[in-house]
This record gives structure tokens, C-alpha cells and sequence, in this order.
């Protein structure tokens, strides 16, 4: 079954249903799943140098509703397994090259290691993955040669694909994320529950066994 995510590397949402996705595929293990990610850009205005991470959530949301969503977050990350600590979170990144490493990333077949590592980085422990530095030591953490990732950032290779990616996601309508795609048939978004993921495999399984009989 191949499961296209459309997610943003500074998306909370999108680290908890990736958990809760894998949470999904494990109580079936007699599938088998292929996942790719798709670029999407919550802020891609962020300067590349970054910018105040909770100044600016604050200026949005107000200091109290900025409270509530972390405290939120909290909850649904702890019931994913996540121990988030956005306190740690000094600057927000603009993700292009997080982008485009972790399309590097599916071509070697480390997509899925790669965005984890991203998420974790950015949201347990406050790293700043907009740093080409960062984006290397991680892709090595995940078994991808430094050098050549190094070499990648550097250059401008993949930024025109991705840009482009992006630009189709939102000429589909995509407005937030995350957003799952089984097997190009259905979609669902959001950082969705452990059994509303069972129920669309089931479903999709389902539809697929019995368009093969």
C-alpha cells in the first residue's frame, strides 16, 4: 500500500500522525506499506538565518492561546510517544533545504529514517534544521554520506522540483498539513487518531482485494 504524506518539517500536527500512522501499519503487519514524503511550506517567508520562534507564535495566537496549543500538543504527543519540548525551540527555520535533503533522502531509500530524525530534532530537542550543518550531521545519524549531503545543500540541486511540488499541493487544495494519500484513492488530514488510520487501511485493503478478484 503506498501512503504519500504532504508535511512540513516544523509541522507538530505532522510528527504526530506520522506516529500514529506507524502506530496504524503495525497492528497490520501482513500489508505491505511504501511511505513517501511531499514538500509543503507553512512559513516560506522564514528568513533563512531563522526568526524568533516563540515571539512570533505569540504575536499570532496571543500568549494564551499560544499556551493552550502547546499544552495540547503535549497531551496528543505524549499518547504518540512523543516527549516534545518546544521550549527548546529557539528559531523557527524556513525547511527548502530540509526539503530537498529529504527528497535526496527517498532516492536512497532513507526518506522515513530522515524525516523522523528531522522532527525529532526540531521538536524534542530543539535543534535548528534550517542550518545546513544540522541537515548534515542528521542525514548522516540516518546512514547518508555527509560529504555527498554536504556537497547537495551547497548546491541548488532539487529546489526548482520541490518549489514545484509545493506549487502543486496548494493549486490541489492543499491548505494545511499534514495530509495522507493511500494508494491515490483517499485522503484524510490532520494529526488523526491510531483508529481513524486502521479504519482507512482496512478500508483501502478491502477496496483493493476486491477490485483484484
Amino acid at each position: 500500500m503506498k501512503i504519500d504524506i504532504i508535511s512540513d518539517v516544523v509541522c507538530p500536527w505532522c510528527y504526530v500522525g506520522k506516529k500514529n500512522l506507524e502506530a496504524a501499519m503495525a497492528q497490520r503487519p501482513e500489508i505491505s506499506f511504501e511511505i513517501q514524503w511531499f514538500p509543503y511550506q507553512l512559513h516560506p517567508e522564514a528568513p533563512v538565518a531563522g526568526y524568533n520562534y516563540h515571539q512570533t507564535i505569540e504575536r499570532k495566537y496571543g500568549k494564551a492561546q499560544a499556551s493552550a496549543m502547546f499544552e495540547n500538543l503535549a497531551r496528543a504527543g505524549q499518547a504518540a510517544d512523543i516527549d516534545f519540548h518546544l521550549d527548546k525551540i529557539e528559531l523557527g527555520a524556513n525547511t527548502l533545504q530540509a526539503h530537498r535533503l529529504l527528497d535526496l533522502a527517498w532516492h536512497q531509500g532513507l526518506q522515513n529514517e530522515l524525516a523522523e530524525a528531522l522532527f525529532k530534532a526540531y521538536f524534542c530537542e530543539g535543534e535548528f534544521v534550517g542550518d545546513d550543518t544540522v541537515l548534515t550531521k542528521l542525514a548522516g545519524e540516518v546512514g547518508m554520506d555527509r560529504h555527498e549531503v554536504s556537497d547537495y545543500l551547497a548546491s541548488d540541486a532539487g529546489s526548482e522540483l520541490v518549489r514545484k511540488q509545493i506549487a502543486f499541493a496548494r493549486q490541489n487544495d492543499v491548505t494545511g498539513v499534514p495530509s495522507f494519500s493511500f494508494d491515490g484513492m483517499f485522503a484524510i488530514s490532520g494529526g488523526q487518531a491510531v483508529e481513524v488510520f486502521v479504519s482507512m487501511i482496512d478500508r483501502i485493503n478491502n477496496k483493493s482485494q476486491a477490485n483484484a478478484s
